[in-house]
């Protein structure tokens, strides 16, 4: 084996601008496929993604007939009364969480000068912090007993900019004023997607996190997707900035709902909530409400995942562009291995007139293509990571830098796993694409070079 090795490398030697634009030729369309490949993947995926199945969106449309749904991630909120009909409902599921979007101002309690900071977040209930698998450096989530009480979880971001990262639970911080105690302090710098609200969101994620019931004794903002209704349509402000009770008896939907099934019993889970939603709108529709033909939708996170995609048109394209480049490329490694092995005929045909076999000449040739392959992936994958870089900044830059940088990187930074995937694909691929040239010079006969 060791003197297979050393032939191999040199024939790595031997013609060394053929092997060395080989590589160029290979780094080339490895880099490209590795770039756009990755970036669709991490698009596609979320840390949520083992359990998406199991999660779905709960909506109902209520809205006018004439109401256009223009995509999947448009269908509207529950209103109030939906949302307590669906809390009240006998269904088994996992979790049920209700959320919706809010903003405010967070101050530091102490006299310092700690500037204050504008934060999205997110009025929810208990059961959102096991939906979404919320992970925590510090505490906890609220309990139970906790639900109406002036607490908050807060992001690391926050919990950073007021208190140098030390663990802040059981202390204070302000909203509009008014002091809530930290119960937690999360770290959400791993979701790409602010996926709560689907919004999808990749500018910002949820920077803090309070009661439902808290959010609404404090009249916090409603700043997310409400629909309503036309005969609402002229209160809309009023709704989202202070007339919470008139919000609740209003078509108008802001309760973004999620409701996970167990991973054993999901099928029949999700048919009795489909049941029920079928139902409860039947019944509501007698009474003038939901005229339109489809009434309810239960997406789950992996076909919204998988929507989310269709929008990516032009990563795609260039996706495509990047299998037809390395698909060239590869027809060029073909040119290039029969005109490196044109010069070793006559080394070839002495090898066989020596005695060495047809294989074992094949074995030398497949080990040299191995190595050459090994350095245009390894060449290919560094490539890769300036080509992530780059289209990161890229997007940055057509985002005007309003996005959060650490939220917005998670796009585009290399996955090792699916590299080592594809890397054995794209080798495999390589040594297809060299059988030819090897087979063309482990046939030459012996001594058949050398006559004369």
């Amino acid at each position: 084996m060791k003197d297979l090795f050393q032939l191999a490398l040199q024939g790595v030697k031997q013609k060394g601008k053929l092997t060395i634009l080989m590589i160029v030729n290979l780094v080339i369309g490895i880099t490209l496929l590795l770039t756009m490949s990755t970036t669709v993947k991490l698009s596609g995926s979320s840390v949520l993604t083992g359990k998406a199945p199991q999660m779905h969106h709960f909506s109902l449309n209520y809205m006018d007939s004439d109401f256009d749904i223009r995509n999947q991630f448009r269908y509207p909120p529950l209103t109030f009364q939906d949302a307590q009909a669906l809390k009240n409902a006998s269904l088994e599921y996992k979790h049920l969480s209700f959320n919706y979007d809010t903003r405010f101002i967070l101050e530091s309690e102490q006299l310092d000068s700690t500037r204050p900071m504008i934060a999205t977040a997110s009025a929810s209930d208990i059961d959102y912090f096991n939906v979404f698998n919320v992970p925590f450096i510090y505490g906890a989530p609220w309990l139970e007993t906790q639900s109406d009480s002036d607490v908050i979880v807060i992001d690391k971001k926050v919990n950073d900019h007021f208190f140098s990262g030390e663990n802040s639970v059981g202390q204070f911080i302000k909203i509009n004023k008014q002091p809530l105690k930290i119960v937690g302090v999360m770290d959400l710098s791993k979701f790409k997607y602010r996926i709560s609200n689907v919004r999808f969101n990749i500018r910002y994620i949820d920077l803090a996190i309070v009661p439902m019931a808290t959010a609404e004794r404090m009249n916090l903002p409603r700043v997310g997707y409400m629909p309503c209704q036309k005969k609402e349509e002229s209160h809309i402000r009023e709704y989202r900035e202070d007339n919470i009770s008139a919000l609740k008896s209003a078509e108008c939907g802001y309760i973004q709902t999620w409701i996970e099934f167990d991973k054993q019993t999901h099928q029949q889970q999700l048919a009795a909530a489909t049941l029920w939603a079928r139902n409860y709108t039947q019944q509501q529709a007698s009474l003038g409400r939901f005229p339109h033909k489809e009434k309810y939708k239960l997406n789950d996170l992996q076909f919204l995942l998988d929507k989310l995609l269709q929008f990516m048109r032009w990563e795609k394209v260039y996706l495509q562009f990047s299998y037809l480049l390395f698909a060239i490329c590869l027809v060029n490694t073909v040119g290039i291995l029969l005109a490196k092995y044109q010069s070793k005929n006559k080394l070839v045909s002495l090898y066989r007139a020596l005695g060495a076999s047809r294989w074992y000449i094949v074995k030398i040739h497949l080990i040299e293509i191995s190595l050459i392959s090994f350095a245009a992936i390894i060449a290919g994958l560094l490539f890769a990571q300036l080509g992530l870089e780059l289209m990161f900044q890229v997007s940055m830059y057509q985002m005007d830098y309003a996005a959060d940088p650490s939220l917005h990187k998670q796009l585009f930074i290399m996955d090792y796993s699916f590299a080592l995937t594809s890397g054995a694909y794209i080798y495999a691929a390589i040594l297809i694409a060299g059988l030819y040239p090897v087979y063309r010079i482990s046939g030459i006969s012996p001594a058949s070079q050398l006559r004369g």
